[in-house]
């Protein structure tokens, strides 16, 4: 099981804003590619990125670069709390058993022409119950691990209509090896301000 976990400025998420552009590329699903070092990581997934806009199919990600992938999930209010806060609830899905996955969120919204980041970054582990091998289905494919972080309660300013998106970077074990991914929500506009 993973003990700790920080997300450093190595990340994809360093950079306070990004642009349009940037944002677009980084869309869809992410393999987890092993690496030591979570710069290592990092620049294993911009050349990932570079080579794939828009994302890797969860068929060749999990194929050629490990058991799980990483897909955001779309900013949304929550009904619970009469639509005054918001978040993502990225997923991650595995084809074997892992020993532990933790993910961190970012909110990012749309400001003029870049994407800002808001609130603060949020983690959250896997259970051991959440990492038990069962039988999943998530985008129309059979899964043995299924984890989805579900802990981001940002409080929104008003109701005003503001473009939304999400960074979340995963990382996971298995067989004793590190593995990381990287996703961006896909824009979507909510009403709810930023503070």
């Amino acid at each position: 099981m993973l003990v700790s976990f920080v997300v450093t400025p190595a990340a994809a998420s360093n950079q306070s804003e990004v642009t349009d552009e940037k944002l677009t590329s980084m869309q869809g699903a992410s393999p987890y590619v092993e690496a030591d070092t979570e710069e290592e990581a990092m620049k294993k997934l911009d050349k990932i990125e570079q080579e794939n806009p828009g994302g890797i199919s969860a068929q060749a990600a999990s194929v050629r670069f490990g058991p799980c992938v990483l897909y955001p999930e779309s900013f949304h209010t929550r009904k619970s709390s009469g639509h005054k806060h918001g978040g993502v609830k990225p997923v991650t899905v595995c084809t074997k058993k892992v020993t532990g996955i933790k993910m961190a969120s970012q909110l990012r919204y749309k400001n003029a022409l870049m994407w800002v980041k808001t609130g603060i970054q949020v983690p959250q582990a896997a259970t051991d119950k959440d990492l038990k091998p069962g039988e999943f289905r998530y985008k129309r494919k059979n899964w043995v691990v299924k984890f989805q972080q579900t802990n981001m309660e940002y409080k929104c300013e008003g109701t005003k209509s503001h473009k939304w998106s999400a960074s979340t970077i995963g990382r996971l074990r298995h067989q004793g090896r590190t593995l990381w991914a990287r996703v961006y929500a896909s824009p979507i506009s909510a009403e709810c301000g930023p503070h």
